[in-house]
């Protein structure tokens, strides 16, 4: 894969992206695709509530970062658990296993992929937005449907998503709730 140099700035505003797609029980703004980057990354602005969580997963050829603007994230990477606030930043590497969920009542965040590709699919199996509800059911195919097409962007699905109560396991007075 070559990557072509960037030659002209652009400007995504605030509330607005590229595409914006709701994607599980989220919202997935991307602010810079492999068409804006010469493939060089993708950016998306992830929007999601209490719960909101990836499945366990592989990336074999992007490495994925993680930087809350606000809420409580928590990214599980190889053996280590991460708790993020506002203002922090987790780098996940490819070829390790990694999921996060959304600890605080809402968590917004921005995730970087490099290279870019990925992003291309939550674009294509979101349901665009319209407005600011989200759609009453999750949005995602089933997963043996999520499996399929996730390999074919060199990305394992290998567990399921990590949970609120796997989380409060491990923290006295933490409630699921």
């Amino acid at each position: 894969m070559s990557v072509e140099p960037i030659t002209k700035p652009y400007r995504v505003a605030s509330g607005q992206g590229l595409a914006d797609v709701w994607w599980k029980t989220g919202r997935m703004t991307v602010k810079a695709g492999g068409a804006e980057t010469g493939q060089a990354f993708a950016q998306i602005e992830v929007d999601g509530p209490r719960g909101d969580a990836t499945p366990r997963h592989i990336h074999h050829n992007e490495d994925e970062t993680f930087y809350v603007l606000e809420g409580d994230v928590t990214v599980f990477v190889g053996d280590e658990r991460i708790d993020l606030r506002r203002g922090d930043y987790c780098f996940a590497p490819r070829g390790i296993v990694h999921a996060s969920i959304v600890r605080s009542e809402r968590a917004r965040f921005l995730t970087t992929l490099s290279p870019a590709g990925l992003e291309e699919l939550f674009v294509a199996c979101g349901v665009p937005v319209s407005d600011d509800q989200p759609p009453t059911d999750a949005v995602m195919p089933p997963i043996d449907e999520m499996v399929r097409l996730f390999a074919g962007y060199g990305c394992d699905i290998v567990g399921p998503p990590p949970t609120l109560d796997e989380i409060c396991r491990a923290q006295v007075g933490c409630s699921a709730r």
